[in-house]
């Protein structure tokens, strides 16, 4: 009967309910995923005000700013002439188990930040395995040597740039910027979000590695990508008619090869490690 009460309960029986129910399975995780993908749209609506979009959507690169972007060549081929050059020169005379170590490390630092975009993409099995490469490089490797890639799992690249494209957002504007090199609007964003979530450089932060050590890594991975392309970046800054066309033609074509997930080591140089 619907209007008949029920009795009370027996004192001591059953314990009161508690007001406070705690997460269902799986409940923790769904909030976490809730939380980074409203991250990524509010990054990837950032991004895509960032980028300006072509008028001819056919154009092989959508360069409105070439006469500041000459500019900032010109400035950065000089850099590369007094600074950059010389300094993978003189890199390059090291003992090549040096520079095989100091490369290893350097993927090494990168991979979490890796793990993460690959997450982000939506390719969880990236993700996991990069992370198995991280384990396998820090237990046997000591993060300077690289047995996860004759364990079969190589380095897969990945950056917010990347992930920005992976969720629609287009590549804008060609950029060339000072010392940074060349550079897409979506990629230069992307650049600084993950330099500022970059999960080593919070956590050396947090440890309290002084600023110097940390920013020395920028520089140590331009020295090492100038010194493994030494040639082919000569060529490309230095013996052709217009090294501002040929640097822009290489950059956009290795770039958007790297956003396909088809770039491999025998690519089109990154120039200036980027």
């Amino acid at each position: 009967n619907w209007g008949r009460p029920r009795a009370a309960p027996k004192t001591g029986t059953h314990p009161a309910p508690s007001p406070y129910r705690g997460p269902r399975h799986g409940e923790d995780d769904v909030t976490l995923t809730s939380i980074l993908k409203a991250t990524l749209a509010a990054a990837a609506i950032a991004g895509l005000s960032a980028c300006s979009l072509p008028e001819d959507p056919n154009a092989f690169a959508h360069d409105p700013y070439e006469a500041t972007n000459r500019d900032f060549h010109d400035f950065n081929k000089g850099v590369d002439t007094v600074a950059l050059r010389p300094a993978a020169a003189l890199y390059a005379e090291s003992p090549a188990l040096t520079r095989h170590l100091i490369g290893n490390a350097l993927d090494t630092l990168d991979l979490p930040s890796a793990a993460i975009n690959h997450w982000l993409q939506g390719d969880p099995a990236a993700a996991g395995r990069t992370l198995l490469r991280l384990g396998v490089n820090l237990v046997f490797g000591l993060g300077v040597l690289d047995p996860a890639t004759d364990f079969g799992l190589p380095k897969e690249d990945a950056d917010f740039g990347g992930t920005l494209a992976a969720n629609g957002i287009p590549e804008g504007a060609y950029l060339e910027v000072p010392l940074l090199g060349p550079h897409t609007e979506r990629a230069l964003f992307g650049r600084v979000v993950d330099a500022a979530l970059d999960p080593v450089g919070l956590a050396a932060a947090a440890a309290g590695v002084p600023v110097g050590v940390r920013l020395a890594r920028t520089p140590a991975e331009a020295v090492a990508a100038r010194e493994a392309n030494f040639e082919a970046i000569d060529k490309l800054l230095h013996d052709g008619e217009d090294s501002y066309v040929t640097t822009r033609a290489a950059y956009l074509q290795l770039r958007r090869r790297q956003v396909a997930g088809e770039a491999t080591e025998d690519a089109l140089p990154d120039v200036y490690g980027q």
